[in-house]
């Protein structure tokens, strides 16, 4: 945009003021995102809270006991499907919303007006569980639940005004550590418990992945350590020529993956063939694929094929590229048919789940039941979520003809495969 002026003097000034005007309308925009996440936020729990009164909608028999509950997850599932969002996702933003309407009402009116980011709420709905008394707590007990709650609110509010973020979050934790009735030690076993293991694949990284473990510090510290002095040794070696970094990234690798012991890992390879190599016709060499994550660089397809012990043959159409013959045939779901779904979909066959066919279950397209069959072309693997809420409720799936699964949930929506998404090819 070029900006024109009359009096060479004037620029400073008027130059400020398109500043100035477009600060604020920043500002503004910032109030209006705040506020679109909000109401985005309370449709969501509407939309919930009315499958909750309403389960028949959802699920086939609405009397059972659990028919509340079941109606719950499959609302959220039907949300995630429509915004194309996963259902954590979904249950995060519901959570955050029905505590903040129970407990924060200051801040959440704040949220309501745009003034404070959804993001600050959920840290302090995140917070309150600091405070919270255990079940079977007493009525003074509860009082002081109450009461540290209603501080928070009172103080987060007012602080959500005049600080930025890492203040507001110092201010919040500072407050909530002296309302906390449990001391540090209780603290910290009940962290234990949320002890686990996160594995983080970026789709940038060129086939490189995050591995992380949420453990104790002092078994952190202790486990660096200990990575650092076999680091050292190893690099003592006048061959070595990695840094101190990759040894130990390397080392910890090795060491978890079992590499040396009677446990380690075992690679499995599925050598696929094209049907006119048999007859003999020179075919294109096809990129290696780790199944249910995707393409691997060549580099790393020859390690795994050196360290395989084992391979099993799968002749593929050349046209169509899907398997078409495979070592074993079995009418049980054996291992060898589990292997072929693992091949043919990689992940759960339901539209937009990225959750492994590996630990999938395997669903009958017409229920065993109902006189289904266990043949190979009868059967896709479903996650553990998918499986429930097809069986428990009214939404329908459909398998399409490649091999993809398209839901309907009882309220219309139907899901659609990414456009993005390449033919399903098996690896190598």
């Amino acid at each position: 945009m070029e900006l024109w002026f009359d009096d060479v003097d004037d620029r400073p000034r008027d130059a400020a003021f398109f500043v100035e005007s477009a600060l604020d309308d920043l500002q503004c925009a910032d109030v209006d995102l705040n506020r679109y996440e909000a109401r985005r936020s309370c449709r969501i729990a509407d939309a919930v809270a009315l499958a909750r009164r309403n389960p028949e909608v959802y699920v086939h028999h609405a009397m059972d006991k659990d028919a509340v509950e079941q109606a719950e997850r499959a609302a959220v599932f039907d949300i995630a499907l429509r915004l194309r969002c996963s259902e954590d996702y979904v249950r995060g933003v519901l959570f955050t919303v029905e505590q903040a309407m129970g407990h924060l009402p200051l801040l959440w009116q704040q949220a309501k007006d745009g003034f404070v980011s959804m993001y600050l709420v959920g840290r302090t709905v995140g917070a309150l569980a600091r405070v919270r008394a255990d079940f079977g707590a007493s009525e003074e007990e509860l009082d002081l639940e109450r009461e540290a709650m209603r501080l928070i609110d009172q103080a987060a509010a007012e602080w959500a005004l005049s600080c930025p973020p890492a203040a507001f979050l110092r201010r919040l934790r500072a407050l909530v550590d002296r309302l906390d009735p449990v001391g540090a030690a209780e603290r910290h076993t009940r962290k234990v418990r949320d002890r686990r293991v996160i594995v983080h694949e970026d789709e940038d990284e060129d086939g490189m992945s995050w591995f992380m473990a949420y453990i104790p510090t002092i078994d952190a510290i202790a486990a660096k350590r200990r990575l650092t002095s076999a680091a050292k040794h190893a690099q003592k070696s006048p061959d070595e020529c990695r840094t101190r970094d990759q040894v130990r990234a390397d080392l910890c690798s090795q060491w978890l993956r079992g590499i040396g012991t009677d446990t380690a890992v075992k690679t499995k390879i599925f050598v696929t063939i094209p049907v006119e190599l048999l007859a003999g016709t020179p075919v294109p060499p096809r990129q290696a694929e780790l199944v249910g994550h995707g393409p691997i660089d060549p580099l790393t397809a020859k390690q795994l094929f050196l360290d395989a012990t084992a391979f099993r043959r799968v002749i593929i159409d050349p046209i169509r590229s899907v398997i078409v013959d495979m070592d074993r045939r079995s009418r049980r779901a054996t291992q060898a048919q589990r292997e072929w779904l693992i091949l043919q979909h990689g992940t759960c066959a339901r539209d937009g789940c990225n959750r492994l066919a590996q630990d999938a279950d395997i669903d009958h397209k017409t229920p065993w039941a109902q006189g289904g069959t266990t043949d190979i072309d009868e059967l896709r693997p479903l996650c553990p979520r998918d499986h429930v809420h097809r069986h428990l409720t009214r939404a329908i799936y459909r398998s399409r003809p490649d091999k993809s699964v398209q839901v309907t949930t009882p309220t219309g929506h139907q899901s659609k495969p990414p456009s993005s998404a390449p033919a399903t090819a098996p690896p190598f």
